[in-house]
């Protein structure tokens, strides 16, 4: 990850194991106008752990606060039952990439800049061009320039905002499947949530902020200590 990152820790205070997985804040697709149904969630990490108050005990999910353009492709046809969002993992050799997936850095737009918001997808073989300005893209947002393709029944393609986790995966975070040859805006909200649950990194999430501890980033706070308590509410409690 780089130097800039966020830090969610997560006590236990229910008396016994209980796993939790981190999902993000559905992210906008303002020129695609996708129903909510038809955005996708992945599990950015996922991790058990005991009583805090016997054990000491704590989950350190560590997410990389660059925004980061993803784009996977299934091949063959895929029902999001059956997707796995994993796009790279780097954790054993740090050079696991899949030949079906791409991921670059990318700047938000700002009112009054010119950032590297947007990149370029090609299909075959699959990947994305080094992010360059470009107008028309929502403030707060990057563009990813789809080319044509032919959905099948099922997407084989999906495109969004993907993340960095303290494993050295990048994950497709909140993703769609884009319309052909147009231009994708995805503004994305650096906003996490902790459930309680057992939800394998990279695996598709029934995105859900109910019952959930929200860690939001963009009030400046670095870390979040989120505790699930023994009654089974959570609090959360932001700080440097």
């Amino acid at each position: 990850m780089t130097s800039s990152s966020y830090q969610i820790i997560v006590r236990n205070l229910s008396q016994t194991t209980q796993y939790f997985y981190v999902f993000q804040k559905q992210a906008a697709f303002p020129s695609s106008l996708p129903s909510p149904a038809s955005i996708l969630s992945g599990s950015l990490g996922c991790q058990s752990v005991g009583n805090y108050a016997s054990s000491g005990a704590q989950i350190n999910f560590g997410l990389d606060s660059q925004v980061y353009a993803g784009a996977l492709s299934t091949k063959q046809s895929a029902s999001s039952s059956q997707l796995i969002a994993l796009i790279s993992l780097n954790a054993a050799t740090r050079s696991i990439v899949t030949s079906t997936t791409a991921a670059r850095p990318v700047a938000l737009t700002t009112a009054d800049g010119s950032p590297d918001n947007s990149t370029t997808l090609t299909l075959d073989p699959l990947g994305l061009s080094a992010p360059a300005n470009q107008t028309g893209i929502a403030i707060g947002g990057f563009g990813m320039n789809v080319p044509s393709y032919t959905p099948l029944p099922n997407p084989e393609l999906y495109c969004g905002v993907a993340a960095l986790n303290s494993s050295e995966a990048i994950i497709l975070s909140s993703f769609i499947a884009p319309t052909p040859n147009a231009v994708m805006n995805c503004v994305p909200k650096q906003i996490f949530f902790v459930k309680m649950g057992y939800q394998p990194m990279g695996s598709m999430v029934a995105y859900d902020e109910s019952n959930a501890a929200c860690c939001d980033f963009t009030t400046g706070y670095a870390t979040y200590t989120v505790t699930y308590n023994a009654n089974g509410t959570f609090s959360a409690t932001g700080g440097p």
